[in-house]
């Protein structure tokens, strides 16, 4: 009976499996460019409100922007669209280093990646209308209060505080009408981890269940909630496969951006430039990595940096490029005795795994595989701890994105050989690093890539935090609530770090000596890809994101965080967007008042 209802399963998910590959293909083939895109013919526009950049926070404020304003408005994107492949949240890891992903590295990194080729860590942003929110793990995070209440202490942002910001939070959680939660039943881990909020109560930890940006098994990013209602508008036009090359300053009467200096790539791979007049404000949203980049490249920034390059001063503006913060990651590999069922090959080529997907949108496809997280904010080092529910882990793909040396990669997950391996990767990392990189340039060229040095593991406490967060994922995996799932903690054999462990005891134990995680942590940690602070409040922009000096130019991303977000910041970012586009609104009602 059990073979014969396989096989009925099976067939079933063929013919679904058949029937939606047609209907994807139908649409692929039905489906409209991308709507209301600016005629190049001519050569130089005017525009009220200028975006650079289509990615969470470019894609809010056009939103918001079309619908509350007579002014026209601009949204260039230096890609173009996201394919539906996009959408289908297992399917997240083998977008990046796709022709959506700008693929940076790093510099070589003095204090971490040992274990990386040529210690640089890859760095994914999207290249799309929907930008870092079409590729990122679709993870939303409430906000914690004491990040924005600590903005305003130790920066002087007195009106950065959590009262202010947890309205514009709401509302952007409440846009996102139907997120996704793991259900405490969904698997033997989630089941775990429910059990240990229990166990330890009398610890002032956070636990939470994974919440996804997932709608009926798809992602459901900010391109969906905010830009594709409003593509349409007349006063929206659209400028995809854009460059933005320079930001062009004039006196009138003061200091402001006159044009931006833009370049599209015709059919013949040639460029051409067209010069856009910026009639009320320019809005840059390209992110912790570009908008630094575009804005030295437009000679704003430290004057003795820019004449290294031959840049033409325009505005000195000395900490542009400086203050870049990241989470830093340990991931360690935990098999488990038990059947999970946790993300592997097997699970994911089952005809019933595929059958719940293509009917219902859920199963292992309709989400990404993390199931849950356990936060110590209270704590004197505050940590957050990340399971993710992987068993066997592909060598190829994860090698690819990561940058991994082989034998590094293979002392991480020692167990990458077996297709049905059951078991979860536990992550810790710290929630406010206090290591501070910089973005700055090797070329004029907006085309060349930008010089990122995150500078990750810099600043000791980072390895003392990160150290706290591993002894207490150990607490956790060790605890009598995931007894049932008989762990058993992969310690890393690192050849480099050998001298430290993992010796025999540690593998009983689980309790390796300090200097062994240092090691560990500094061989083959992992960046978060959580950029922010490179252009941040108080330091190159005022309390309403305005450039220092340039008043009619607003940073509006995530390159204005002073500090971290104790999380995955998606959603606040979305949120200072909101806040933004309430200010730019203000000014336009009290100035055709």
């Amino acid at each position: 009976m059990g073979t014969h209802l396989k096989k009925i399963l099976l067939i079933g998910a063929c013919i679904i499996g058949c029937i939606s590959i047609l209907f994807m293909l139908v649409c692929r083939l039905l489906q409209d460019n991308i709507p209301n895109v600016l005629p190049i013919k001519d050569r130089e526009f005017t525009v009220d409100y200028v975006i650079v950049g289509a990615g969470t926070a470019g894609s809010t404020l056009a939103s918001l922007l079309v619908k509350h304003t007579n002014g026209s408005v601009l949204l260039i994107e230096a890609g173009g669209s996201f394919g539906y492949l996009s959408r289908i949240p297992i399917l997240t890891t083998f977008q990046q280093k796709g022709i959506n992903d700008w693929s940076f590295l790093s510099m070589p990194q003095k204090h971490s990646s040992r274990g990386l080729i040529e210690r640089r860590q890859c760095l994914p942003r999207g290249k799309g209308l929907g930008g870092s929110a079409n590729l990122n793990y679709m993870l939303h995070f409430d906000g914690h209060g004491p990040d924005f209440d600590s903005w305003r202490d130790m920066h002087n942002l007195s009106d950065w505080s959590w009262k202010y910001m947890r309205p514009f939070m709401m509302a952007a959680k409440s846009k996102a009408t139907e997120l996704f939660e793991i259900p405490r039943s969904y698997s033997a881990l989630s089941q775990a981890l429910n059990e240990a909020e229990s166990q330890f109560a009398n610890k002032p930890w956070k636990f939470r269940r994974s919440v996804y940006n997932i709608k009926n098994g798809l992602r459901h990013s900010v391109l969906q909630k905010f830009l594709l209602p409003v593509l349409r508008s007349v006063n929206l036009r659209l400028l995809p496969q854009a460059l933005v090359k320079r930001i062009q300053l004039a006196a009138k009467p003061t200091l402001g951006a006159s044009s931006i200096l833009v370049g599209v790539k015709n059919e013949d791979n040639k460029e051409l430039e067209l010069n856009i007049k910026v009639r009320r404000e320019l809005l840059l949203c390209a992110g912790a990595y570009q908008t630094p980049q575009l804005l030295l490249a437009s000679g704003i920034g430290e004057r003795t940096e820019l004449a290294k390059l031959q840049l033409p001063l325009q505005h000195h503006l000395p900490l542009v490029g400086h203050g870049l913060h990241d989470h830093f990651n340990l991931p360690l590999f935990v098999s488990i005795g038990i059947i999970g069922p946790t993300l592997n090959q097997q699970t994911l080529l089952s005809p019933l795994n595929l059958f719940n997907y293509l009917s219902s949108g859920t199963g292992a496809f309709g989400n990404f595989g993390v199931v849950g997280h356990v936060a110590g904010h209270d704590d004197p080092l505050p940590f957050g701890i990340t399971f993710f529910g992987a068993g066997a882990i592909d060598e190829s793909a994860l090698m690819s994105i990561s940058n991994f040396k082989r034998e590094a990669f293979r002392a991480l997950f020692p167990r990458y050989h077996n297709a049905s391996q059951e078991g979860f990767v536990v992550i810790s990392s710290c929630l406010q690093p206090k290591s501070r990189g910089t973005v700055s340039l090797l070329h004029k060229n907006m085309r060349r890539n930008p010089q990122i040095d995150p500078n990750y593991l810099s600043d000791q406490q980072d390895v003392a935090c990160t150290m706290a967060a591993i002894r207490n994922a150990v607490k956790l995996v060790t605890s009598a609530a995931f007894a049932k799932l008989q762990p058993r903690i992969h310690w890393p054999k690192l050849q480099e770090c050998a001298n430290f462990g993992p010796f025999e005891r540690d593998f009983v134990q689980n309790q390796p000596s300090d200097l062994y995680l240092e090691c560990v942590m500094r061989h083959v940690g992992l960046g978060s890809h959580h950029p922010g602070g490179s252009c941040a409040l108080g330091s190159v922009v005022d309390s309403q994101l305005r450039l220092y000096g340039v008043p009619n130019v607003r940073i509006v991303d995530a390159s204005v965080l002073p500090r971290p977000i104790s999380g995955n910041p998606n959603t606040a970012i979305a949120a200072i967007a909101m806040r933004a586009a309430s200010w730019i609104l203000k000014d336009e009602l009290r100035d055709f008042s």
